[in-house]
């Protein structure tokens, strides 16, 4: 059943306002109105069929009566425009509508009035005619067009209430998709499989991500395009995040959906698509992050689609000698018990820290939380694990952990020992080997908006340049990588482990030996000049004043 014919016959929709003309604008029905009538009648019936049939017909029928057509609900239903009356009229009017009297035609404080039931449900709405009375009274082809009028008029109600009821139909629908991508993202996949069932979705063992973004149209009708198209192979939903992107979890041998939404990228300039690779459902968090990724690079691409290009994860490549640690750095978030119970338990936390952790100041809105209260829930976990969110190193490490949390691995191994291991180095080399493009200048502006909390305007006081060039290099660097840099979810925690994993020696010389000689904090672990994890991406420099997260974002800071 569609959402139109499930819509039923309820009345409701926006506030009709009564419709009113000047004399003389048209002139009335004649006398000799049989003709005439019959046209009149074939056009109100075609503008019943318009979205906003019910002010047309009311503004036709003003205009040919000379005078104030509107629609009254005893009820108090919007679409009323209550007649201000005498109260004996009004309570005739109320006859009408309750079927008491069949019609009611009445002159009273110079006017003339008109009283009509409108076909469809009881109470009636009623169909008001007024005008002043000096002008002349209701002739019979009047009378008989606004009798015939209730029709359309009935007709143009109903449509509108099958279209309101499909509209919020349809919202409610797409709300539960969020939620499913809520379960999704919060590793809650039982949960989201059991709900995707309930609303007809499919969710296989295995899925791609795409995410697309449709600047300058309307995203509802992209949504609708693109559930047309995944039909059969997947289902798509707005983002909670970003509201001008869309996205589709589909099975991942969907090729025709692949293939169209190549092509609609490729002919539609203010289209972009990225994709992931195929996961497994339980990892949609993993896949959301890698389309996001892609993402980034269509936009850059003439044909605005790109797939992600895995170069391993930190996470994946530490899992069974990281476990251990990862588990023993979320322990106190996991051992935490709500003074009252109205309070956030420790699933709670652990999802508001992951959700802003990847969205920073978008999680309030996929978790559908006030940003005082995500704000609040920050300042409890900084209070419980004894670290200051605001500082990049404890997010990277933090970050980290929520990804390779396990029981392998040796217990009382550190963070510094995990990333001086040579699998950490050889990945780091990876990432770091991306940065060195044409420009020598953009491995240090990364080193240094990261040693400046990725704060634009604080990095380009310390570089000696504009917001506006930081923030291209940015861009730039988002190339190179093939990574979002300057959107969450970010890569800059990658950056951040990467230059703690290998030492860089960077532009200038004189620079890089003062860095070589500054300590490097890594959230609660203090890394010498002689470690080789030294790589001068220290969390903030000591002439920086510490970012303070009191408010939702804990401030974008990848934005100035």
């Amino acid at each position: 059943m569609s959402a139109r014919q499930a819509a039923g016959d309820r009345h409701t929709g926006p506030a009709e306002v009564a419709a009113t003309v000047r004399p003389g604008d048209e002139g009335a029905v004649g006398n000799d109105a049989g003709p005439e009538l019959s046209s009149e009648l074939r056009a109100l019936a075609a503008e019943a069929a318009a979205v906003d049939g019910v002010a047309r017909i009311l503004g036709r029928l003003s205009r040919r009566l000379d005078g104030t057509a509107l629609l009254w609900d005893p009820t108090g239903g919007p679409s009323s425009a209550r007649p201000q009356l005498p109260p004996g009229i009004l309570a005739k009017v109320d006859a009408v509508s309750s079927g008491r009297l069949g019609a009611l035609s009445v002159s009273a404080d110079g006017r003339e009035l008109s009283a009509l039931p409108v076909t469809g449900r009881r109470p009636h709405p009623v169909l008001v005619v007024q005008r002043s009375a000096h002008r002349r009274p209701f002739t019979a082809a009047e009378r008989a067009l606004m009798s015939a009028a209730t029709v359309p008029l009935g007709l143009a109600l109903r449509e509108r209430v099958v279209r309101d009821r499909a509209a919020r139909l349809d919202r409610v629908e797409a709300r539960n998709r969020e939620a499913v991508l809520y379960l999704l993202q919060a590793g809650a996949t039982s949960g989201a499989c059991r709900a995707a069932a309930a609303l007809g979705l499919r969710l296989s063992e295995t899925i791609r991500v795409h995410l697309l973004e449709c600047a300058g149209r309307s995203v509802a009708e992209a949504v609708r395009w693109c559930n047309d198209v995944a039909a059969g192979s997947g289902w798509a939903t707005r983002c909670p995040a970003y509201r001008r992107q869309i996205v589709v979890v589909a099975q991942p041998d969907a090729d025709d959906l692949v293939r169209a939404l190549r092509e609609r990228a490729g002919a539609d300039a203010s289209f972009h698509v990225g994709t992931s690779h195929a996961v497994p459902v339980t990892d949609f968090a993993t896949a959301y992050r890698h389309a996001f990724h892609a993402l980034c690079v269509a936009r850059h691409r003439p044909g605005r689609y790109a797939e992600f290009r895995s170069r391993g994860e930190l996470a994946d490549i530490l899992a069974d000698a990281g476990g251990a640690w990862a588990t023993r750095t979320l322990a106190p978030l996991r051992a935490h018990r709500p003074a009252r119970s109205h309070d956030p338990d420790a699933a709670e936390l652990i999802d508001t820290l992951t959700s802003w952790l990847v969205l920073r100041s978008r999680a309030a809105r996929q978790l559908g939380l006030h940003r005082n209260t995500l704000a609040s829930r920050l300042r409890l976990i900084e209070s419980i694990l004894g670290v200051t969110l605001s500082d990049i190193t404890v997010q990277a490490r933090l970050h980290l952990a929520i990804q390779m949390q396990g029981p392998s691995g040796d217990p009382e191994v550190s963070l510094v020992e995990l990333l001086t291991r040579p699998e950490a180095q050889h990945w780091a080399a990876e990432q770091r080997a991306m940065l060195r493009g044409s420009d020598p200048r953009l491995a240090h502006t990364v080193r240094t908006w990261l040693r400046h909390g990725a704060l634009i305007t604080s990095t380009a006081a310390a570089l000696g340049v504009s917001p506006s060039g930081v923030r291209k290099r940015l861009v730039r660097v988002e190339q190179l990588l093939q990574r979002a840099v300057l959107d969450a979810p970010t890569a800059q925690y990658d950056l951040c482990l990467a230059l703690l994993c290998a030492p860089d020696p960077g532009p200038p010389a004189a620079a890089a030996s003062a860095r070589a000689e500054r300590p490097l904090q890594l959230g609660a672990t203090r890394i010498g000049p002689a470690d080789p994890a030294s790589s001068g991406c220290s969390a903030r420099p000591s002439s920086t004043p510490r970012p303070r997260v009191s408010h939702a974002s804990g401030s974008a800071p990848t934005r100035s």
